[in-house]
């Protein structure tokens, strides 16, 4: 039912698969089964509804019409995936990779080279740290 989305189900039977007390009148089945699985349910199944049908106008209430968004089906589980057979588990891309990143010149230069003026305002700046932290 969760890929169709849609149950129906007769209300005799529906009271015999939940246990429902024959004491039970509709209003009650309503408020202490019909709601409490609306609140339940409606983080499995999303955006469920339970419909009375009426057997004739008027008449008491022979089905209980259960509707809600079914599950897409993703692949069938008797079948294996067909789609995947033969082909290699290797993603390829399509997108065309920017200049600058085929010619990766940024990541060539080494750490390794000092600057004597950074060093310099890195020292400044780490001792106006010092004072401005003991004030």
């Amino acid at each position: 039912y969760k890929h169709t989305g849609y149950v129906k189900m007769n209300l005799d039977d529906f009271k015999n698969r939940l246990d429902v007390p024959k004491t039970y009148q509709m209003n009650d089945i309503t408020k202490r089964v019909l709601k409490p699985i609306i609140n339940e349910l409606s983080t499995i199944f999303n955006n469920l509804h339970i419909n009375k049908i009426k057997a004739k106008k008027g008449r008491k209430i022979e089905w209980l019409e259960f509707t809600f968004d079914a599950e897409k089906r993703i692949h069938n589980k008797r079948q294996p995936q067909m789609a995947n057979i033969g082909k290699s588990r290797q993603h390829i891309s399509r997108e065309k990779t920017p200049k600058w990143l085929e010619e990766r010149a940024h990541e060539r230069q080494t750490p390794s080279e000092y600057d004597p003026q950074l060093e310099k305002e890195r020292a400044a700046f780490l001792k106006q740290l010092e004072v401005d932290w003991e004030e």
